[in-house]
């Protein structure tokens, strides 16, 4: 008997690869857990990997009831001995459930896991039973942080008993890994890795086994309409792993998404098998929607054509479809930490196209910038992406945003400065008579909108006066429309712009001193502003300024050194 335990539809996936391709002829039992899916969907499931007959018998872990059942809840201050305990307890959880489903692993010769951090994988390794792991998706193998940081987070239990017994394929009870080699990171080895790349094996199956294989996951035939930009895929996340895990976040992020990156495109979207926010039908009446009950790597099986991209922030699906698009945009973390922060970004690289028409991929760089976000915005709008920072002393065009140590030199600089921190003067304080003020304004069209509204500020420096000038009287707008917003770029008045530049002095000096949590009482922004206002902040500026002068001059003069 072959034993497979799994807890996805990707391990569903590669544990019926496996058993097709290595053992054909030999009995198989499937134990999966019952997290995949609803209850009556699991057991649908079940029922089709059953009619499939590729494994002999298929057991439903009820991982949910026993994960709540365990009387021992890890923590931080979970000492070893806890985290034992723990242990323990799940050892005699899966005996027992072995016993009422009368499954008797000593007729096992082979033990198959995805997943050996939970349950019965973890009851292997606890055991010291010898066994293959399966990667728990495309290029996680090589990516044991990403997984070790969401356990911390949200199932700290996996966590520790992955740290204490070496869990996640590290363990020496591993005989053998199975990944995908060309989804890892670049220069990735293990010795005792083997290459398992579902498309490849799939590719090869007989075609009366595809079909059976197609038939238990109900995938089925995708035929697109001929467009003219192409179709744009975009994978969904489950929305307990984003940042902020609630439905609404899912439904800004996915509009955002697409308003950014799809926009004249035909959209496919296929959500993933855990995604139960559904509405996407509603939210995107002009895309496609796809059934979530397939694995995304058979999609090169079901259609025929090549997306324009294919979009994702969090599926391992992506690193398997590489060759069935001409972009890959790949979102993680930083983009999501960086949602508000979306509309700078575009403005910035519009700016650039705007005020340089001719410019060449080697005359600008980027500095601090959200790459994952960058990147595709700059294919889409200057038709390349920036390159880094090379040896060369001057660009035409830099964008920053957190700053570096260093910011090389260039015509235009334009200062993003998400964090609100203004570093950028720190090594020069005389910046701020070289800025341009460029505000961006977000609005919200209906009470329907996903996302608020919102403002952001881009300081742009140039030391040439036409540059400068150019740049603050640029102008830019432009629509979400799946989000329910409107976005506008330099619309303030010369009076709004002066102000914004003075007061970007004042908040740097007061963020360098200390004051920017309530000490300095600041004006508050008016919505018009006269010449009034100006004067008024830029007088509180130069008061700013000699207090800064007589506090240097006395650390000085009493050898104090700041630290």
């Amino acid at each position: 008997m072959i034993l497979y335990i799994g807890a996805s539809i990707y391990h569903i996936l590669c544990f019926s690869l496996h058993k097709l391709i290595y053992h054909p002829e030999e009995e198989a039992v499937l134990i999966i857990c019952d997290n995949i899916f609803s209850k009556s969907g699991m057991e649908e499931l079940k029922a089709d990997i059953d009619k499939s007959e590729i494994f002999s018998r298929t057991l439903i872990l009820h991982y949910i009831e026993g994960a709540y059942s365990n009387p021992y809840v890890l923590k931080e201050t979970s000492p070893a001995e806890e985290i034992d305990r723990y242990i323990a307890w799940n050892e005699q959880w899966i005996e027992e459930w072995m016993e009422q489903n009368q499954l008797d692993i000593s007729e096992a010769a082979e033990f198959n896991t995805a997943i050996d951090h939970r349950h019965f994988g973890l009851y292997l390794l606890s055991k010291k039973i010898p066994y293959q792991y399966f990667e728990d998706g495309n290029g996680l193998l090589s990516r044991e942080r990403v997984q070790m940081e969401f356990h911390k987070k949200s199932q700290y239990a996996s966590y520790a008993v992955t740290k204490r017994l070496h869990a996640l394929g590290n363990s020496r009870y591993v005989t053998k890994r199975y990944a995908n080699s060309s989804a890892q990171v670049p220069g990735f080895y293990d010795e005792k890795m083997e290459d398992f790349n579902v498309i490849t094996l799939f590719a090869g199956l007989k075609e009366e086994d595809k079909k059976r294989l197609l038939k238990m996951f109900h995938a089925k035939k995708l035929e697109l309409p001929r467009t003219k930009k192409g179709p744009v895929l975009y994978l969904t996340r489950y929305v307990r792993y984003l940042q902020k895990p609630t439905i609404q976040n899912h439904h800004y992020l996915s509009a955002m998404i697409l308003d950014l990156f799809a926009e004249d495109h035909l959209v496919v979207i296929k959500p993933h098998p855990r995604d139960f926010s559904g509405r996407y039908r509603d939210l995107f009446p002009d895309a496609v929607v796809l059934d979530k009950h397939f694995p995304s790597e058979l999609l090169p099986f079901l259609y025929d054509g090549k997306f324009r991209k294919i979009i994702t922030i969090g599926s391992t699906a992506i690193d398997a479809l590489e060759k069935n698009t001409e972009e890959i945009i790949k979102l993680e973390e930083g983009f999501e930490n960086k949602l508000d922060s979306v509309f700078g970004y575009v403005v910035a690289v519009q700016a650039v196209k705007s005020l340089f028409p001719e410019l060449k991929k080697e005359e600008i760089t980027a500095a601090g910038c959200l790459r994952e976000l960058l990147d595709p915005l700059c294919r889409d709008i200057l038709g390349f992406t920036v390159p880094e920072a090379g040896k060369q002393g001057h660009y035409k065009v830099v964008v920053a945003d957190e700053i570096p140590d260093r910011i090389p030199e260039a015509d235009l600089i334009l200062y993003l400065n998400t964090a609100w921190d203004f570093k950028f003067a720190d090594t020069d304080p005389g910046v701020f008579q070289r800025l341009a003020f460029l505000g961006v304004s977000v609005k919200t069209v209906s009470r329907k909108s996903l996302g608020k509204a919102s403002e952001a500020v881009i300081l742009a420096e140039a030391g040439d006066p036409e540059i400068r000038k150019a740049a603050e009287n640029f102008r830019f707008r432009k629509e979400f429309p799946r989000t329910g917003l409107v976005m506008t770029a330099g619309n303030e008045t010369r009076q709004e712009k002066e102000y914004g530049k003075v007061m970007a002095e004042i908040l740097w000096m007061s963020h360098k001193t200390g004051k920017e949590n309530g000490m300095l009482l600041l004006p508050k922004r008016r919505r018009k502003v006269s010449m009034g206002d100006v004067e008024a902040v830029r007088q509180l500026c130069s008061v700013l300024k000699k207090e800064e002068e007589t506090d240097e001059n006395h650390r000085i003069c009493t050898n104090e050194i700041e630290e």
